[in-house]
């Protein structure tokens, strides 16, 4: 152990415990087949009552983002732990579902300590160890108004989010005539006209929101709309699965379709029935199904939000319905991108591409305002990603463009935080170039010294937490900023807005902070939660 280490070391044996807890979990028994088909089923299971009894977009959008983040590292467990193969059992067993739930729960208690752990190994808070007890010796809470934003936007841009009452257009009366129910099991006969009606009205119009890049964008082996297309289809079989169940539940059957609540296909079969479908050819068929495979391409903690075709054994994979209808399909691409080295350049070439077309959906919504924009290279400082400048009221405020995927656990926020940082470091130095009356900055902006000069961080998606930001230099998200000058002509008072933070939610109002603890063994770890108040959209103008 490095002597740099910021744990101490009884905190680290602790962290032992805690990490190989999982193992005493009666899955971890089992082949993997029969085990992660119990623990999806059972996920499945809790998202199909919990989808049901939700009211809002919000509340199903939280739902949703919960069961995906909280699936990853049960499953992780079993794929580790478990001897690869079996046999699927499409059988509900009392002690088996127990021991799913258990170890859902457990990996929801979990993430807590991760999280825990993961800060204090970045020196972001201290921990301290009393009794069995973990706690942080810094305020978790103060500044929890950036998080709070991070989440409320977050829910807002979960426009995606399906649930059973977005299925009233999907073709109900195709699957109604071919449903047959035995007992708690449902059939149902698919065919070309089924799926081409569930793509068209269900999927297609909703993937339409969730895809922004150009379809023609290349990958290695097939392009985004190659992408798409076997994602579409995919997603329609999960809808069609869906829908069925939810007919035969309707019947009053017990449990609710549980034993084909995981739609179970034979490989060739899915292949076979995707190639049709999807009108492309074999080998990109392949080539988007060895990606979205569980567990391939090498990567070291899978994670079945980015790869959700999950191989129980050597014939059988298994889709989980609301693992795909429910998927943010292009943004969790572009993270999986960022994980294969054979795609790692793409990835980049995506990240500048994502950043041109902020600047262009910018300078787009704001050209019928008397506002003059400037980008380009300064030598000698950070390039000008974006400058709104208002000659009549002499402000400019500089754009600093940052574009990434919003983190979804502890390791990822810590890197993305570099980004937030670095984009406000990029600001300061040409607002003091300003300051020292640089004629070369000056000159680019065709601006003199009697202008006031603001700068901000604009991000897509994420803005950092309280420990990353300046007093000097606001961070927000790009939409969120565009709707603001879009109600008002002044350049001015929309810096004064930035400069105030009017933009952050209210605690209160928009949230609450919870003191939580979570329970692992015998270990205890002090932390919070965030409960959002907010019903409807959130953008504070």
């Amino acid at each position: 152990m490095s002597s740099a280490d910021s744990v101490s070391p009884e905190l680290r044996k602790v962290e032992k415990e805690i990490d190989s807890y999982y193992k005493s979990n009666p899955l971890l028994k089992l082949p993997f087949a029969a085990a992660a088909w119990y623990l999806l089923a059972y996920a499945e299971d809790m998202m199909f009552k919990d989808i049901i009894g939700s009211s809002t977009l919000q509340e199903r959008a939280m739902i949703v983002d919960n069961f995906v983040y909280e699936l990853k590292d049960p499953m992780n467990w079993l794929y580790r732990g478990c001897q690869r193969g079996g046999k699927v059992p499409f059988a509900y067993n009392d002690r088996r579902h127990k021991a799913s739930q258990d170890l859902y729960k457990l990996g929801q208690k979990y993430t807590d300590f991760v999280t825990a752990y993961t800060f204090a190994s970045n020196n972001w808070i201290e921990l301290e160890l009393k009794g069995t007890t973990i706690q942080s010796k810094n305020d978790l809470c103060g500044g929890v108004g950036y998080e709070a934003y991070n989440r409320l936007n977050k829910i807002e841009s979960s426009q995606q989010t399906l649930s059973l009452a977005n299925f009233d257009k999907s073709p109900n009366d195709a699957i109604r005539h071919t449903l047959r129910i035995k007992g708690d099991r449902f059939r149902y006969k698919l065919n070309p006209r089924m799926v081409s009606d569930m793509i068209s009205a269900i999927i297609r119009p909703t993937q339409d929101m969730v895809f922004s890049l150009p379809g023609d964008w290349e990958f290695s082996r097939y392009t985004l709309k190659d992408f798409r297309a076997v994602f579409e289809v995919i997603a329609a079989l999960a809808g069609i699965h869906l829908t069925a169940r939810k007919f035969a539940s309707d019947q009053g059957r017990v449990r609710l379709g549980y034993p084909d609540s995981i739609y179970v296909f034979a490989y060739e079969d899915l292949l076979r029935r995707t190639v049709r479908y999807s009108k492309l050819s074999e080998a990109k068929v392949q080539s988007v199904f060895d990606d979205l495979t569980y567990g391939n391409k090498g990567i070291r903690h899978p994670d079945p939000a980015l790869q959700p075709l999950i191989k129980l054994n050597s014939n059988d994979y298994a889709i989980m319905p609301n693992l795909w209808i429910c998927s943010a399909a292009e943004r969790n691409l572009t993270i999986l991108l960022n994980k294969l080295p054979s795609e790692k350049d793409i990835y980049q070439k995506l990240v500048t591409n994502k950043e041109t077309l902020m600047r262009e959906s910018i300078t787009s919504d704001l050209s019928n305002k008397d506002f003059r924009f400037v980008l380009g290279s300064v030598a000698n400082l950070p390039d000008v990603d974006l400058a709104i400048v208002s000659d009549s009221e002499k402000v400019c405020l500089l754009l600093e463009l940052k574009w990434f995927i919003h983190p979804a656990e502890a390791r990822e926020i810590i890197e993305k935080s570099e980004e937030v940082e670095k984009g406000i470091s990029q600001i300061q130095k040409s607002k003091q170039a300003y300051a020292d009356n640089n004629q070369q900055l000056l000159e680019k902006l065709n601006i003199d010294s009697n202008y006031k000069l603001e700068g901000v961080v604009v991000s897509e998606n994420w803005i950092g937490n309280a420990n990353v930001q300046s007093p000097d230099v606001p961070v927000i998200r790009s939409n969120h900023l565009i709707a603001k000058l879009k109600t008002t002509n002044s350049l001015r008072s929309t810096t004064e807005w930035l400069k105030n933070r009017k933009y952050l939610p209210k605690e209160g109002e928009h949230f609450k902070v919870h003191n939580t603890t979570s329970t692992v063994g015998k270990w205890k770890v002090k932390w919070y939660s965030i409960q959002l108040l907010n019903k409807g959209e959130f953008f504070p103008l």
